[in-house]
């Protein structure tokens, strides 16, 4: 393609995605809110015997990797959007997100702008898991460095106090319900940020083979649109990382307007189930 035409849809692009971004997010904050509210009320019924460990589970689970969209928001700066008078609600949310999913918000900004600029090359902190599903063995050594990476990327007074807030209190938990409630949590928060990180970036990134903007995040539909808000619309990654100031309830509408342009420039929209282009 033309170098010209190249900056021309580049241009295009950049300017509809101004559109739909820079605003406060409110959904993003009222998603915050409902995740927390229910994330505690799903604490608050197992303890009390309301809920049994097998309906525990797979609650904190969902909502578990319902709380990675509001924090993700935050890094970016988009709750409190352009106005740098509201950049407090990004750490707002940021903070009270981050104990739940058990990332700590100071260390994770740093390592995921890392993962923007270095995306799929051998910088990238999230490319760990690429191989997650050759063997056992790639699985677990896999986990364990994500685990690591993002809780250490950045070590300093900050990080280390969103750690302790996050192992303490579900340390005090254990201590008022019993040893009964280890694998619940243990498992709720796994299984959550299994699913955050197969859905947000093994998914997105799969083959782990291109580099290049607009060719090194892809766009995965599903057979019935709607379905795609049950997962914030991530699976349209790849607007996210072109114009990563769009929030993620506006990746729909920005795909239905530069989807050609994306295909123009060969950007991989293929289907969620079967993998074929579309």
């Amino acid at each position: 393609m033309d170098i010209n035409l190249h900056k021309k849809l580049d241009r295009e692009a950049l300017k509809i995605s101004k559109e739909y971004s820079g605003r406060i997010g409110f959904l993003t904050i009222i998603l915050s809110v409902v995740a927390v509210s229910l994330y505690s009320t799903v604490l608050f019924s197992f303890a009390n015997g309301f809920l049994s460990p097998l309906l525990t589970v797979p609650l904190l689970a969902v909502l578990t990797f319902m709380s990675y969209t509001p924090m993700h928001e935050a890094v970016h700066g988009n709750v409190g959007g352009n106005n740098k008078k509201f950049n407090w609600l990004d750490k707002a949310v940021g903070y009270l997100m981050a104990p739940i999913i058990a990332i700590p918000y100071t260390s994770h900004q740093k390592e995921h702008f890392t993962h923007h600029v270095h995306t799929n090359k051998e910088k990238d902190p999230d490319a760990h898991i690429k191989n997650w599903f050759d063997s056992p063995k790639h699985f677990f050594m896999g986990s364990i460095r994500i685990i690591k990476t993002q809780n250490t990327f950045v070590m300093n007074n900050y990080t280390r106090i969103e750690i302790f807030i996050s192992l303490g209190w579900r340390l005090l938990f254990v201590f008022f319900t019993g040893i009964v409630s280890i694998p619940v949590l243990f498992m709720g928060w796994f299984l959550g940020a299994f699913i955050t990180l197969y859905l947000l970036s093994y998914l997105p990134h799969k083959p782990y083979k291109e580099t290049a903007r607009y060719k090194n995040t892809n766009i995965r539909l599903f057979p019935i649109q709607w379905v795609e808000n049950l997962m914030f619309q991530q699976n349209l990654h790849a607007v996210h990382h072109l114009f990563p100031r769009i929030p993620f309830y506006n990746y729909r509408k920005v795909f239905q307007k530069i989807k050609p342009i994306m295909r123009a420039k060969e950007t991989p929209i293929i289907r969620i189930l079967n993998q074929r282009p579309v």
